[in-house]
């Protein structure tokens, strides 16, 4: 297994691709869409990079994998998905939470769903994973937001933002 960070300066995040060498499957976690707050405007220049890393290795993307529901940056889930249809947007289950309390916080209309509808699959937690030759367990871990959940690979935990770099 290799694991290959991508910082984006504007946001403070990292973007992380998880990938088996051999079979070339690979898990990206926390995709970053680019937004600018002066014009309201998005840019995918954080996911280009992930996308042109993705193809010079020639990795198949079998899972996209959010952490938690983000507020200080946007997702580049959909824009990975679309390059790689068949792999999943997932997110822990406990983003149900997260988008009820959003829906009373932001003043959301009644047809907002808060379900997790939005993914294509709620990962539960205590769940082990398998995608492809990959492997990864859940660990539900609120805090940041109700909905927050940690990925295990092996010895390797991705928190989202459970725990801040300096």
């Amino acid at each position: 297994m290799q694991i290959e960070y991508f910082y984006d300066e504007s946001t403070g995040t990292l973007t992380y691709v998880v990938y088996d060498t051999s079979s070339k499957d690979a898990i990206v976690i926390d995709p970053v869409l680019d937004y600018e707050p002066q014009s309201s405007s998005t840019a995918t220049i954080a996911v280009d990079k992930i996308l042109s890393f993705l193809r010079q290795n020639r990795l198949n993307v079998r899972m996209i994998v959010e952490t938690h529901a983000h507020a200080d940056h946007l997702s580049g889930a959909q824009f990975i998905k679309r390059e790689y249809p068949g792999a999943p947007v997932t997110i822990g289950e406990g983003i149900t939470r997260s988008q009820k309390e959003f829906k009373r916080v932001f003043d959301l209309p009644e047809s907002f769903a808060t379900d997790g509808s939005q993914f294509d699959r709620l990962l539960k937690d205590g769940e082990t994973v398998r995608v492809g030759s990959l492997t990864f367990e859940v660990i539900a871990t609120p805090g940041h937001t109700p909905g927050c959940s940690s990925y295990r690979f092996g010895k390797h935990v991705f928190t989202g933002d459970a725990l801040f770099m300096p």
